[in-house]
């Protein structure tokens, strides 16, 4: 190639990528066509056209010419892997992250980079090698140690996790995220503790706003452990309303929502029953779907049945309403998405989720889906998959919501940073499952979380039984097992079952009264608090 054509490419290049990223992919691909050269660049961008066409066959054909360059295989294989991870493709992202340990860049961005598709992937052990390994290369770098450090926290290494946080804060001192996590990696005493730390930082001028979040849920939540309780609501509500100035939360549309699938998925919906799938009937994939508010006890429910030498955990697994959202867009036209739910394919809905499940069970015939937010989608699981077991989770009303107000979830959740909220949507949520059950007699399995606290064997043995598994001794000792957790709960599950938990929305009674005068006004609780 002579130097004028290849300095011609490389100056129109940037135009290019514009091009393609305003998916003007005719003018790319004549781009391409006119310079057809042997040089990585080309090769790069050949690559990214034909992916962003979702052209199977030109990404293979473009990735065997990059092969031929030992040199360019790493990074094509971990862009292969980012794109299978974002399209959903989880066993073709594993079969790119293969090729990617075969050839990796000895550099710490890239290291980083195949830790973030393990992460995507659910899978913070895989994730842990390849941060440890750059933070060796990196080591002032305080990204990658904070990813080090939830990565360590997700596996049970809390010492770990704590010394790596603490080095952040060094050049981080008001990092809300870290201060966040540092909290959660053990349980303040009252000779032990961060609240004085904490509070410094808070007072800091140059805190900002998203900083101040994170070091206010800590602060409450060592405040709530050394038995400072009206300190500890009063750090938890200043943190919260803080949080929930900065979200854009729309809960008349989303209880709009919950009103027509109550309308439109009635019994005359459920009464015409479906063509059993392909997939529901021959699969050796058997779902076991975890469901309902959060911090009701859905991940030690998890735990329990993941002990099971039959059964794998996939997680919080999105795929299900993902799908349906999907579908539902396809046929939607002028009508609500609710309403367009209604003419789904739902045998054909069924398999596609099983397909995208299948790469998580690690081939196990049982797997569990513990995406609480699926209790939303109770009725629409049992059409498109009539053999799922479902699992609903149920705790004291008031101590959810509390439960639930205390936690500084992920980017999920919008509802519960005020008080008012979160009642409302703890109502919607209620009327939803009521309708469920009224719809679907005797196919959801209520699972009380202080019935499994009080007598853990009795109830495990019924939810195995529901599951039609055999009972297996070690089932109730899976605080110790290695596996990661990667829910809000990854510190209590490494605990063993325990009752501490229970009515402790008590010690707040005075703070949550704008929750206990909604649920009272609902009928969901009594006058002194218990549920009716």
């Amino acid at each position: 190639m002579s130097s004028e054509v290849l300095s011609s490419f490389l100056r129109y290049l940037p135009q290019a990528y514009q091009a393609l990223r305003q998916q003007q992919f005719q003018w790319v691909d004549g781009f391409l066509q006119q310079y057809q050269l042997d040089h990585p660049q080309w090769r790069q961008l050949a690559l990214e056209l034909a992916l962003q066409r979702h052209d199977d066959s030109r990404v293979l054909q473009v990735f065997a010419l990059i092969c031929r360059h030992a040199d360019e295989q790493g990074p094509a294989a971990l862009r292969l892997a980012q794109y299978y991870l974002a399209e959903r493709r989880r066993q073709d992202c594993r079969q790119a992250l293969a090729l990617v340990t075969e050839t990796p860049v000895q550099d710490a961005g890239f290291y980083r980079a195949v830790a973030a598709v393990f992460s995507g992937l659910d899978d913070p052990a895989a994730a842990l090698p390849w941060l440890e390994q750059a933070v060796a290369w990196a080591p002032q770098h305080t990204g990658l140690r904070f990813d080090l450090a939830l990565a360590q926290f997700f596996l049970n290494q809390m010492t770990a996790s704590r010394s790596n946080l603490a080095l952040v804060l060094e050049q981080l001192p008001l990092a809300g995220n870290v201060l966040h996590l540092r909290s959660a990696t053990q349980t303040a005493t009252a000779e032990h503790n961060h609240i004085a730390d904490l509070r410094q930082r808070l007072a800091q001028p140059s805190l900002q706003p998203k900083d101040a979040v994170g070091a206010g849920y800590a602060l409450a939540k060592e405040l709530e452990d050394t038995g400072q309780y009206a300190a500890a609501f009063a750090a938890l509500r200043q943190a919260a309303t803080l949080k929930r100035q900065q979200l854009q939360y729309d809960a008349a549309t989303e209880f709009a929502t919950f009103a027509a699938m109550r309308q439109h998925f009635n019994e005359d919906f459920f009464a015409h029953s479906e063509p059993v799938s392909a997939a529901d009937t021959t699969s050796t994939l058997r779902p076991i779907f975890i469901l309902g508010m959060p911090r009701t006890g859905t991940t030690l429910v998890e735990r329990i049945l993941g002990q099971h030498p039959d059964v794998v955990s996939i997680g919080e697994f999105p795929d299900f309403p993902l799908e349906v959202a999907l579908a539902a867009r396809q046929v939607q036209g002028r009508q609500s998405l609710v309403e367009a739910a209604l003419q789904l394919d739902y045998p054909a809905l069924g398999e596609r989720y099983l397909h995208q499940a299948a790469s998580m069970a690690q081939g196990k015939p049982i797997f569990i889906d513990k995406l609480p937010f699926n209790f939303i989608y109770a009725g629409l699981i049992k059409k498109a998959l009539p053999h799922a077991r479902i699992i609903h989770l149920v705790r004291d009303p008031l101590d959810t919501c509390f439960a639930i107000y205390k936690t500084l979830f992920n980017q999920v959740y919008s509802f519960s940073y005020q008080l008012d909220e979160l009642a409302d949507y703890f109502i919607e949520y209620k009327k939803l499952m009521a309708h469920w059950h009224q719809v679907l007699p005797g196919q959801i399995l209520d699972v009380h979380y202080e019935q499994v606290v009080a007598a853990p064997e009795q109830q495990a043995k019924r939810i195995l039984d529901w599951c039609g598994l055999p009972w297996q001794q070690d089932l109730l000792a899976f605080h110790q097992a290695k596996s990661a957790s990667t829910t809000a709960s990854a510190a209590q599950v490494r605990q063993p079952i325990h009752q501490k938990s229970v009515q402790k929305w008590r010690q707040f009674a005075d703070e949550l009264q704008p929750v206990r005068e909604r649920l009272f006004a609902a009928g969901l609780i009594d006058a002194e608090g218990n549920p009716v």
